[in-house]
């Protein structure tokens, strides 16, 4: 409640301050503003599609991709490069199709003429009026040869109109939720403001287009040179793996190896068979010569009898080469089974000589010789089968190591190549889907670019929207009001002014006991005698509270310096007290003692300074000197009643002040010590006596606001 009681007179404090100087600033702003120039606006609105329509891309579609989308094309509009474009051609159509005489679509006659004066005479041939296109190039070519030329200067400096900070006031926003996006803009030319709008319309559709769809087309572009060459790297590799298997005759690494495993079984079964019959019947035949003596050596030398073994050596030999070797050769095919007809032929053949030279029927044994000599003749076959067999396997055995060391090396080249093939592969398919995946997200682009339309486009504006004046009249008041009470809060902030109760008690942490009125105004110095008399009442009864009865009560008047008003003070109370019937004496160092002397420093109390006399006055007030000359004995402030520090409302409250004050506190012990604040702002002696005269209307109704009475009521039965 203080905080706002202290607001209110902090208010009602620098009323005149509040009412005078936004009454000094508000009225020349409204003389000065009223010639302000009027200003048009025109708006367009754009459908984006960006939010409502099917995007070919379902990952795009969510509100935070719509959100930056708008974003994109809101920042695209304030960009410096679209807002040089349209400053370029918006001053070469005003220099083309400007008239110095009326105003047209394009600028008003005023503001043409203005930009004549303005421009320079080699700007002036760059102007070609038959085409806006060669002209803007000119002028984009004059900007770009240095930066001290007029067109740059046009642009960064501060045209109302061609500059870009002119521009940067157009304002782009999104409609609510929907695919609409509203451009305004406002200037003192109805045809700058529609052209402007209209040629800013035509540069965003193109800017926006052109960065989608230009970065769109870079990352197709390199998706397609990157799926190229990983496309040659492949054929290559392909190619390189289908020499190296031409080369080793490779047309199944894997079946033809097995092929050669099953093979190889095979042989080393057959001449291990082979190796056991060409033994084992070798050692018959040596058996069954040893008996057969001649006919065995006859058979041998017989010229018929070796033929038909060597045929049927031979033939042995062709068919284990055909068995041993796996050839679906059909003319091969159909040999074996000759081949073993006439195998067979030949041992008949063998068989028949045999039996021919057979002239003994048996041996000396009793045995029959037939049986001996079919016995050793088929071992002979045998053996000689055997033989063949053996010199047909181990050819095919040094083939099949040869084949062996062939095909050993080819395995892994094949397996590294085809591991590269597989790479290149993936390689080529993930770049075959970003491909894809670019040119759906361009064909999005597309889709959405298409939809990037003029809904609404400008109109000529043909009436002012009016000026901001009555804005700037209200700004121009209650800025100077804010301004005003802001310097004046913080001085308060920073002011140690004592000035009332409130601010004496936060500063020094004492109590403050009265206050007492300063000069009163020429307006109230009528009623200065009755104010100091309620002030004098008001301290005079506090004091009584403190008074000892049938004993002198002393009343200590103390001050930091001299001209602190203790004199005018005490002649105040001491005259209230004498009309009640006191005897009060009045005690001064400037003329009842001297402070200079021994005695005053070392009196234990007043008689020891001044003899009452006959009879002990009532009440003495006592006048001290001024602390920063001279100290008070103790046993003058531990004897008084109640010690008044004394100090001027109008000044600040110090160091010194607190010092001092602590020092008389605690040297006075248990007796009393208060402020008494002495030319005091009337509010100030109020907040302890209460209204002070006059008492009139209007000075009882700021007096209840200043004590935040907002709601009391008079009282009717009470008689007056």
């Amino acid at each position: 409640m203080d905080v706002v009681v202290t607001l209110f007179r902090f208010i009602y404090r620098i009323r005149y301050w509040i009412l005078i100087v936004p009454l000094l600033v508000t009225i020349p702003t409204y003389y000065f503003t009223s010639n302000l120039p009027t200003t048009y606006e025109a708006s367009t609105t754009i459908f984006t599609g960006i939010a409502s329509s099917p995007n070919v891309d379902e990952g795009n579609n969510s509100s935070q991709y719509a959100n930056n989308a708008f974003d994109n094309i809101i920042f695209l509009v304030h960009s410096r490069s679209i807002l040089e474009k349209v400053s370029i051609r918006l001053f070469a159509q005003a220099m083309m199709k400007g008239d110095p005489k009326q105003d047209n679509k394009y600028i008003r006659a005023s503001n043409y003429n203005e930009l004549l004066n303005i421009v320079p005479k080699d700007v002036k041939r760059l102007i070609d009026k038959k085409s806006e296109e060669i002209t803007v190039k000119n002028l984009i070519k004059y900007k770009e040869s240095g930066n001290n030329n007029f067109i740059y200067g046009l642009l960064n400096w501060f045209h109302p109109f061609y500059s870009i900070s002119a521009l940067g006031k157009i304002e782009a926003r999104r409609l609510g939720s929907s695919d609409m996006i509203e451009i305004k803009y406002s200037c003192n030319d109805p045809g700058i403001v529609h052209q402007t709008l209209a040629i800013l319309n035509e540069e965003l559709i193109s800017e926006y287009s052109k960065l989608q769809l230009g970065s769109s087309n870079d990352v197709i572009s390199y998706f397609e040179k990157q799926l190229n060459l990983s496309r040659e790297l492949l054929k290559l590799q392909e190619d390189s793996l289908m020499n190296y298997s031409m080369q080793g005759k490779i047309i199944n690494y894997e079946e033809q190896t097995g092929m050669l495993i099953a093979m190889s079984n095979t042989i080393e079964t057959k001449y291990e068979q082979a190796m056991l019959d060409f033994y084992s019947s070798q050692k018959l035949i040596d058996n069954l010569e040893n008996r057969l003596a001649t006919r065995s050596e006859l058979m041998k030398e017989n010229k018929q009898f070796i033929k038909n073994l060597n045929i049927v050596s031979l033939l042995t030999k062709k068919i284990t080469e055909l068995e041993t070797i796996n050839d679906e050769n059909t003319d091969q095919s159909e040999k074996l089974p000759k081949y073993k007809q006439l195998l067979d032929i030949s041992e008949q053949k063998l068989y028949d000589i045999s039996n021919d030279l057979n002239a003994t029927q048996y041996s000396k044994e009793g045995v029959s010789m037939n049986s001996f000599i079919q016995e050793w003749l088929s071992q002979v076959l045998i053996n000689e089968k055997a033989k063949a067999e053996i010199s047909i396997l181990q050819e095919r055995k040094k083939e099949i190591d040869v084949k062996y060391v062939h095909y050993t090396p080819i395995g892994p080249n094949l397996k590294r190549q085809e591991r590269e093939i597989t790479f290149t592969e993936e390689s080529y398919h993930t770049l075959l889907n970003h491909l894809a995946q670019a040119k759906l997200q361009q064909k999005s682009l597309e889709m959405m670019y298409s939809k990037l339309n003029v809904v609404s486009p400008p109109v000529y504006p043909l009436a002012d929207s009016g000026t901001n004046r009555k804005s700037i009249i209200i700004i121009a008041f209650f800025g100077s009001l804010i301004f005003i009470i802001g310097c004046f809060l913080i001085l308060e902030l920073f002011d140690k002014t004592i000035r009332d109760k409130y601010r004496a008690t936060n500063l020094s942490k004492a109590n403050v006991l009265g206050a007492f009125p300063g000069n009163a105004t020429l307006k109230f110095r009528s009623f200065a005698k009755e104010r100091n008399r309620m002030a004098t009442a008001y301290s005079c009864n506090m004091l009584m509270n403190y008074f000892t009865p049938n004993k002198t009560t002393i009343i200590n008047l103390i001050s930091k310096d001299s001209g602190e008003g203790k004199s005018f003070i005490a002649d105040n109370m001491m005259a209230y007290w004498e009309e009640l019937g006191f005897y009060v004496r009045f005690v001064s160092y400037h003329t009842d003692f001297s402070v200079e002397s021994k005695a005053y420093f070392q009196a234990e109390n007043i008689q020891d300074l001044v003899k009452y006399g006959k009879v002990n006055p009532d009440i003495v007030l006592f006048e001290c000197p001024a602390l920063v000359q001279h100290n008070i004995p103790k046993p003058l402030l531990k004897n008084a009643n109640v010690n008044l520090y004394i100090i001027k409302a109008t000044r600040a409250w110090q160091e010194s002040d607190q010092l001092f004050y602590d020092q008389i506190r605690s040297q006075s012990e248990d007796k009393p010590s208060f402020l008494f604040l002495n030319q005091a702002k009337q509010f100030a002696v109020e907040d302890f006596t209460g209204l002070l005269p006059p008492f009139t209307k209007f000075r009882k109704r700021i007096y209840k606001l200043l004590k935040l009475e907002l709601s009391s009521e008079k009282d009717q039965n009470i008689e007056q």
